[in-house]
């Protein structure tokens, strides 16, 4: 079955709201936990108030007429409660949004030369060059750094994984998979070789923005031969990454009320001014089936991150279903090269982290062949607090 796009949008209900009394600290706190994740069946999000242009929760979309990864996003804010009227805080809020959404698609693009702009093309065309990139391209790759992730190094896998989930149908699509075809599972295991290897690839940090992307000539020949245009990519994580950065740029111009959801998972919710509450349904896979678990309601500035072995209904980019309901998935293990996941699905939110920190956190419990729910107790050590199905109950961590 080829994989067809889906441009629906996550959908605003009205919901009544609970009043919470002040002091009821502990209140909001159980209503938090007891919350939170995203829909598989429609990333559905309940909201207090109605959507329009008069004062209340408005969505914010991104001008027109430049390249902007405002696609993959949608924005929700809450217009006319501070001193700027409705339509003069919209007009500012959407300028700030688009501009933000034009400059994360650029920086976080590793295969786009924009302007000579020094973003994730630009260090992969200057190997082995001590180079000067963008500040929130060098915050990026510190926190996968800090952290030993390696999925970044993965980059000509997860090129392949593109050109597979964009097969038009099943036997154009077993030539990119390795499962499928000899030739492509050779080039997956040898990739994830060299992945994993520092002596093959690696980022030097310089401070100030400056950094070296150490690749040994080998591994450069490897990807010579075989037509790799990348050594670095945020793959899967170039959404949370650049969730991240939009939230941050519009916070630094003070506007802080919204709430920005990705269709692949991953929810900035930065208003911890208004009291609005968004509600999510956690859905489970079983077999080849799908469904709804359990709908759960939050509030405040939190980072909600739901990672899926299976295309969610908003957008199926990065996944292929083939005609026998075989899926492949854009979370490629580092060991071997092949997309596994240990669980259908895992969802986490956060507090106090953003969505990339929070999306590498809890792949290290998705990605792979096992699952352990003892290994969940980092996660939440580091302020994560983890959902997935158990025994058929949805279970936290």
């Amino acid at each position: 079955m080829k994989r067809t796009p889906d441009n629906d949008k996550p959908v605003l209900h009205r919901v009544e709201r609970i009043p919470l009394p002040e002091g009821r600290v502990a209140l909001r706190v159980v209503l938090l936990i007891a919350l939170l994740i995203i829909a598989i069946v429609s990333f559905a999000f309940g909201v207090n108030g109605l959507v329009g242009s008069e004062p209340g929760l408005a969505e914010i979309e991104a001008l027109t007429g430049s390249m902007n990864c405002s696609e993959d996003f949608t924005f929700y804010y809450n217009l006319g409660y501070g001193e700027l009227n409705a339509t003069d805080e919209r007009r500012a809020v959407r300028s700030a949004y688009s501009q933000a959404c034009t400059d994360a698609l650029e920086i976080f693009s590793p295969g786009t030369d924009f302007d000579g702009r020094h973003n994730l093309w630009y260090l992969n065309s200057h190997p082995n060059e001590e180079v000067e990139i963008e500040p929130a391209l060098y915050d990026a790759l510190m926190t996968l750094g800090s952290c030993g992730a390696r999925y970044h190094f993965l980059a000509p896998l997860a090129e392949l994984n593109r050109a597979l989930a964009s097969s038009m149908d099943d036997a154009e699509a077993a030539v990119y998979d390795p499962r499928m075809d000899s030739a492509a599972a050779a080039f997956a295991a040898e990739c994830a070789a060299y992945a994993a290897g520092e002596g093959h690839i690696s980022i030097e940090f310089h401070g100030d923005n400056r950094v070296t992307l150490r690749v040994s000539d080998e591994y450069a020949a490897f990807c010579e031969a075989n037509g790799a245009g990348a050594y670095v990519d945020l793959a899967w994580l170039t959404n949370a990454f650049s969730a991240d950065y939009i939230c941050s740029v519009l916070a630094a111009e003070g506007y802080t009320r919204g709430c920005l959801i990705s269709r692949d998972g991953f929810m900035r919710c930065m208003d911890a001014e208004t009291g609005a509450e968004y509600s999510f349904t956690f859905t489970h896979l079983e077999g080849n089936t799908v469904s709804p678990v359990s709908t759960l309601s939050f509030a405040g500035e939190t980072s909600v991150v739901f990672l899926r072995g299976y295309p969610p209904a908003e957008s199926a980019e990065g996944y292929y279903v083939y005609a026998d309901g075989t899926i492949r998935s854009p979370y490629i293990d580092p060991a071997g090269g092949l997309d596994r996941t240990a669980i259908p699905e895992i969802a986490g939110y956060s507090f106090t982290k953003g969505c990339a920190d929070t999306a590498i956190l809890l792949a290290g419990a998705f990605i792979g062949g096992d699952f352990s729910a003892s290994s969940l107790e980092a996660l939440a050590n580091s302020g994560v607090t983890v959902y997935y199905m158990e025994k058929g109950a949805l279970t936290s961590a």
